[in-house]
């Protein structure tokens, strides 16, 4: 069994913030408000002073104009870190869910693909629009941000063309000698034909990695069914503790 902290660490290094910043064994992430992860403590270890370091991260996010948000996974410290975030009006946001899989054994239980998967370095501008389409949140400046937040990493990226757009997409993480997957995406016009799995199928033959693992929300039943099928088992879970 993968640890959680162990996930914890490889989620962060796949989905990179502009900024991170220790403090007494916490990770204190901003990136202009996009994304929870990309903008939440993970709390790595536990501070000397609990309420201090509460304060301090209170503060820094206050000059960011971003709500304090905490990445709570098993792994969190201090251990009773989410009652005490509780008690101070942080309330629960995205249960989710941290999967993984052998590459090959997800590769074995995928239909062979009779669409076209361009696999690229980085994304294309068919591929961004399609990811903003279905899961971006906020205007210019946001779609930025978080195209920068792609950029600080090695991945793959898997796109069903559609002339000059894209049907589906999604991403590929490369951590270590492992792969996250990540903005698996479909056009809602495009839905219920196999594009997502036909993503899954492109990215995983393009890697050279043997186990591969992902994030789902616990509320997202449709895709915790196709990983199930895939055989992803569930090895951590977290939620966020965000500031009221």
């Amino acid at each position: 069994m993968i640890a959680a902290a162990q996930m914890d660490s490889l989620m962060n290094q796949g989905w990179p913030a502009a900024h991170s910043t220790e403090l007494d064994g916490w990770l204190v992430r901003h990136n202009a408000g996009v994304t929870l992860r990309a903008n939440s403590v993970l709390p790595k270890s536990a501070p000397f002073d609990l309420s201090k370091a509460l304060e301090y991260v209170e503060n820094l996010y206050a000059a960011q104009d971003i709500a304090p948000s905490f990445q709570i996974s098993s792994a969190v410290q201090p251990s009773d870190l989410d009652t005490y975030l509780e008690a101070h009006g942080y309330a629960v946001r995205n249960p989710t869910l941290v999967q993984c899989a052998a590459t090959t054994d997800v590769l074995a239980k995928l239909p062979a693909a009779d669409v076209e998967v361009n696999i690229s370095s980085t994304p294309s501008e068919s591929w961004m629009d399609c990811w903003w389409n279905v899961d971006g949140r906020g205007g210019i400046e946001t779609r930025a941000a978080a195209a920068q937040i792609l950029a600080r990493g090695k991945a793959l990226y898997a796109t069903v063309p559609d002339g000059l757009q894209a049907k589906a997409i999604g991403r590929l993480a490369l951590v270590d000698d492992t792969a996250g997957l990540y903005c698996l995406a479909v056009d809602e016009r495009f839905r219920r034909q196999g594009l997502g799995s036909a993503i899954i199928r492109g990215l995983l033959q393009a890697a050279t990695t043997e186990w591969v693992w992902l994030s789902v929300l616990e509320s997202n039943e449709p895709a915790r069914r196709l990983y199930d099928h895939l055989g992803f088992q569930t090895v951590s879970r977290y939620h966020y503790r965000v500031k009221a």
